[in-house]
């Protein structure tokens, strides 16, 4: 089952990135390559909504995680969808502190199957479709870590 984690440290605090993170329908408003989501069976935060994306074809994922504590949200996707050849999809974000500085380390992970024969293609579309792009523009909204 392979697993792919991209990492980035941002120059936000974590309450501030925590907040943003943590509100399922509002990755439309940061990833770039994510459109608008409504939430389904919600509110927004209530384990087991649904986020839609109706400019994305009526592509669904639901929320199975969110931990205030440990700065976690975690969600999953039917098999076969988004035009992704997966099954048993889930990804998790966290966010952690970078007390040192006030930064904030964010991590993105996506686990999955699929066939051998399409690993590497799956591998590269969400590493660079998906977290990467993410990842960036998280940089973008909370300004790059400064190391003094």
């Amino acid at each position: 089952m392979p697993q792919i984690t991209e990492s980035t440290v941002v120059g936000g605090v974590v309450g501030e990135v925590w907040a943003l993170l943590r509100d399922f329908a509002a990755i439309g408003d940061w990833h770039p390559a994510l459109p608008q989501a409504e939430i389904e069976d919600g509110p927004g935060d209530r384990v087991g909504c649904v986020r839609v994306f109706p400019l994305a074809g009526g592509h669904r994922e639901t929320l199975t995680g969110l931990d205030d504590r440990r700065r976690r949200i975690a969600f999953t996707f039917a098999d076969h969808a988004a035009g992704l050849p997966v099954r048993s999809y889930t990804s998790t974000i966290t966010a952690r502190p970078v007390t040192v500085s006030d930064h904030t380390y964010v991590e993105w992970s996506s686990r999955f199957d699929c066939d051998e024969t399409d690993e590497d293609k799956v591998i590269a579309a969400i590493r660079d479709g998906v977290l990467v792009p993410g990842l960036k523009a998280l940089e973008q909204r909370f300004g790059p870590a400064v190391v003094s």
